[in-house]
């Protein structure tokens, strides 16, 4: 079986994730996505010289990670997938595996499309907002039509991003038009390629796809929310299979350390003095634990990483390699490698590669109103799971006692000066600098009566 991995799509909707990444390349539990699925079908019999891999915007990003894999087939400078298909269509077999790698799955579902005997088959999950996804209406088993962003009762599924296809089913689409041709009265789509279409056309003269609906969550990375929720739910099932202390015989506990929960503890790591740990703890190679560091809930932290120095980390909440939190900070989410925040902060959200917490930062989370932080993105509102987080893109620097209001989205390459309150967006590459009045009277001891 020959692997198609589709890396070349930009996703605007990412910002502040959009400019320095590729979303196949984002992170889930501190490895790469297009990394995990790479090593998911190697692992399953594929051989690397069977696996394709489109590219197109950060490619460079995609070929640093996959380069190690010999035999691995990287294309680029194709029009779309409909024109790669084309150029490789004599050189694939007879089912090929279609995977869109900015989709986030849990292996036993990727085993059920892979080794599943239908000839041609897609992977769906329960409807979440069908007016926001290519969807599908199944009936025993069987699709009958894919829509794009329907009214909910027109479907019973969204597509989940994997397709397992025959020849003659990629046919279709290599020689389907842009857009949907089917599509509900008034929808309004974009003319652009989807390989729905060419499959509507496939079904429509006889053929049968079989719609295979995953078990568990599937996420797509499109908006900067979904890093954090992705990681979050395989966070969680990472520590659901912690069962047992593991801990690594260069690792040394302190015995004023107090652990209620499983841990699981890399190469010459290090739990010090007075930690407390409530919950179940994964740490990589060579981290420090120590000075009274607070641990709660489920937590992983990468590699050369330290929390120390009364730090408080609240779970569930991945950290980086190479992270530095310290002297009271305060740290709950998603941070890339890099992160630093030493001195008295409170963040929530997700936090870029590289970026600087300066002192007494603080995220506001919750409105007034208790309700989550709607976003106007692309001229369409959108409030959903932890869009109160606030979201601080790769290379930036904060000033000493920024306030972050609710869901604000700050730009790669940016800095902010200190004192500011943050309370909208920030762009790409843009200092923001407050104006500040200063009024001056005259003062002394005149003023108490002398």
């Amino acid at each position: 079986m020959k692997v198609i991995l589709l890396c070349s799509d930009y996703q605007e909707k990412l910002f502040p994730y959009d400019k320095e990444w590729q979303p196949a390349c984002l992170e889930v539990l501190n490895v790469s996505n297009i990394t995990l699925q790479v090593d998911f079908l190697i692992e399953n019999g594929i051989k690397p010289n069977e696996i394709h891999v489109l590219l197109g915007h950060k490619s460079k990003q995609v070929t640093h990670l996959l380069w190690k894999y010999s035999g691995i087939q990287l294309s680029s400078n194709f029009q779309d997938f409909r024109s790669f298909l084309a150029e490789n269509y004599a050189n694939l077999d007879e089912k090929t595996l279609i995977i869109r790698s900015d989709y986030v799955f849990v292996r036993e579902d990727l085993k059920k499309i892979l080794h599943h005997d239908s000839e041609d088959s897609v992977l769906l999950i329960e409807k979440k907002e069908s007016t926001e996804a290519i969807c599908a209406k199944i009936e025993n088993d069987e699709i009958k039509y894919f829509l794009g962003h329907p009214r909910d009762h027109y479907v019973t599924h969204q597509v989940a991003g994997v397709y397992s296809l025959s020849k003659e089913a990629l046919q279709y689409i290599i020689h389907s038009s842009n857009g949907f041709e089917k599509r509900i009265s008034g929808s309004m789509i974009p003319n652009s390629f989807y390989m729905e279409n060419g499959l509507n056309q496939y079904i429509d003269d006889g053929s049968q796809i079989t719609g295979i609906v995953a078990d568990k969550e599937v996420f797509q990375m499109k908006f900067p929310w979904d890093i954090l929720n992705a990681n979050i739910y395989h966070l969680d099932l990472m520590m659901s299979q912690l069962t047992e202390n593991d801990i690594s015989s260069s690792a040394k506990i302190d015995q004023t350390a107090s652990i209620n929960g499983f841990i699981k503890v890399g190469d010459n790591s290090y739990l010090g003095k007075n930690v407390v740990v409530n919950g179940n703890l994964i740490i990589g190679n060579n981290v420090v634990i120590d000075n009274g560091a607070i641990l709660n809930g489920n937590i992983l932290i990468g590699d050369n990483s330290y929390v120390k120095d009364y730090a408080k980390i609240e779970g569930p909440t991945v950290i980086g390699k190479e992270n530095k939190f310290g002297h009271n900070a305060e740290f709950k989410g998603v941070s890339m490698r890099g992160v630093s925040a030493v001195h008295y902060s409170e963040i929530f959200g997700v936090i870029g590669r590289y970026v600087d917490i300066a002192a007494a930062c603080v995220s506001g989370i919750l409105r007034f109103n208790d309700t989550r932080q709607p976003h106007k993105i692309t001229g369409r509102i959108y409030t959903q799971e932890n869009s109160n987080a606030i979201f601080i893109g790769d290379y930036t620097r904060t000033g000493i006692n920024n306030v972050f209001f609710p869901g604000v989205k700050i730009g790669s390459n940016s800095a902010l000066y200190p004192g500011l309150n943050i309370e909208k967006d920030v762009a790409h590459e843009t200092l923001v600098i407050k104006k500040q009045e200063i009024i001056e009277n005259s003062w002394g001891a005149k003023k108490y009566g002398w």
